[in-house]
């Protein structure tokens, strides 16, 4: 016979917020935020970007390690490659949960109309402007609905929304009231 655990004693069986954290739950981030969440980001797709220079080195070090030298991609080249990567990042996060590394760090989501996904080719489109014209998500800071012009272009906002992406769009709950558990013997 199984038992199941004391109340209190399992696992997380809800998501919990501060006060703070839960009045604005839902609501369009602003500049500070989105911007914090994009340097992660950029730091994210240029670790990546490093890691796949040191593969490329260390591939051409176990080929032919008496004549190795690092190797030169150049500086146009290596721009290129991290657009290119942080474009795909960009594109596969929000298509798939609307999360980045950044904006699961901060507690924010993209979504598309109505609290719903974005979807690959919206992802994508947003990527594309967010990467290319970085300055167009300066919008936020005259929009009086906190929306960049890609955000205004794809019908997308960035929301505050500390649930899991297995709950996208759930109401977080508040908390229990406290237990009193006897303690173990």
């Amino acid at each position: 016979m199984t038992t199941s655990p004391p109340p209190g004693r399992g696992p997380v069986s809800r998501i919990v917020l501060p006060g703070p954290a839960r009045s604005v739950q839902g609501h369009r981030a602003g500049i500070v935020t989105r911007a914090t969440a994009g340097a992660v980001d950029l730091v994210v797709a240029f670790a990546a970007v490093g890691l796949g220079y040191a593969v490329w080195s260390g591939a051409l070090f176990v080929l032919g390690p008496a004549s190795f030298r690092f190797p030169d991609p150049g500086g146009l080249r290596l721009l290129v490659c991290a657009l290119g990567v942080l474009t795909a990042y960009l594109t596969v996060a929000w298509a798939t949960t609307g999360r980045t590394v950044g904006n699961r760090l901060l507690g924010l989501r993209v979504v598309g109309e109505g609290a719903g996904g974005v979807g690959f080719v919206r992802a994508l489109l947003r990527a594309l402007l967010c990467v290319a014209f970085p300055v167009l998500l300066f919008w936020v800071l005259v929009s009086a609905e906190n929306r960049s012009l890609p955000d205004v272009l794809l019908r997308t906002s960035v929301v505050y929304d500390w649930t899991s992406s297995a709950r996208r769009g759930a109401e977080p709950t508040t908390a229990p009231a406290p237990m009193v558990l006897p303690p173990d013997d």
